[in-house]
């Protein structure tokens, strides 16, 4: 998982160097197609389908949809944001997770998933509100990224044991490299060769931290290895504070101190849960 968050943090590094000269969907269409090589590669090595059964295709297709949502909203947030801050609000997925794993599978909201949602909450409202150095439209749409996300992973938990996880990344890039590809038509940009090599680590970390996250939640109870996901918010404002010459702002700091603690709590929760049904 902490390979998973690096892995993401140098892609919205990657992202953000070549939002000047490169058009988003041309980014998303790299992002997904060198992922769609390596899953397909993986899957054929392994024996293994391609595509899920029939009756699981409705749940992977709004895995698709909405994660190709939630990556194009990324990719426009990285964009026009400092990288701490869209590292920040993107790492509220969990929140979501819960309410639409409510909403759609029916799962119970345990009693520590309502002040840790709370708490996830104000930490996302003390990054946005207070701090107007930004635009507030990429803070926004680094929000929307979290709430698309939440829909998407809500649908790999009910494909989990039903479909193999590397056919729901396949299935997830083939989807989001042939909409961003009809999508860029209008706009496409011939890129430079530095542009090219920058789109190419765009991809090659892309899937780095897919793949990164699958193993890790097949290997691991998600609450058990989420908690390190938010390493990605650090190693974010590292590289903006390098390579970006950006600094972090009061209302950031506070934002993932309020947002880590919930993560954190919930996990020594859970922990502590485990630990006495064991």
């Amino acid at each position: 998982m902490l390979l998973s968050a690096l892995s993401f943090s140098l892609m919205q590094l990657a992202v953000k160097l070549s939002a000047m000269t490169v058009e988003t969907m041309q980014q998303v269409f790299f992002r997904n197609l060198i992922g769609l090589v390596i899953s397909f590669v993986l899957l054929k090595k392994k024996h293994l389908p391609l595509f899920g059964e029939r009756k699981y295709q409705l749940p992977l297709f709004a895995r698709s949809f909405f994660g190709f949502c939630g990556m194009c909203f990324l990719f426009i947030a990285t964009a026009g944001a400092r990288q701490a801050d869209v590292a920040l609000l993107s790492r509220t997925t969990p929140i979501w997770v819960s309410i639409f794993a409510w909403l759609l599978l029916k799962e119970k909201i345990s009693k520590i998933q309502v002040p840790v949602i709370a708490l996830c909450m104000l930490g996302a409202f003390a990054a946005i509100q207070p701090s107007f150095d930004s635009d507030i439209k990429p803070l926004v749409f680094a929000l929307l990224t979290s709430v698309c996300s939440g829909v998407a992973y809500t649908m790999i938990a009910y494909c989990k044991g039903r479909v193999n996880p590397l056919t729901v990344i396949f299935q997830f890039c083939i989807f989001s490299t042939i909409a961003a590809g009809i999508l860029m038509i209008p706009d496409f940009v011939v890129p430079t060769a530095r542009d090219l090599l920058i789109l190419f680590f765009i991809g090659l970390f892309g899937a780095g931290g897919q793949l990164g996250l699958t193993y890790a939640m097949q290997w691991a109870p998600a609450s058990e290895v989420s908690i390190y996901d938010y390493a990605g918010i650090i190693f974010s404002a590292i590289w903006g504070y390098i390579a970006l010459h950006e600094t972090l702002t009061m209302p950031t700091v506070i934002g993932a101190l309020l947002i880590t603690a919930g993560g954190a709590w919930s996990f020594f929760y859970n922990r502590r849960q485990g630990e006495k049904t064991a």
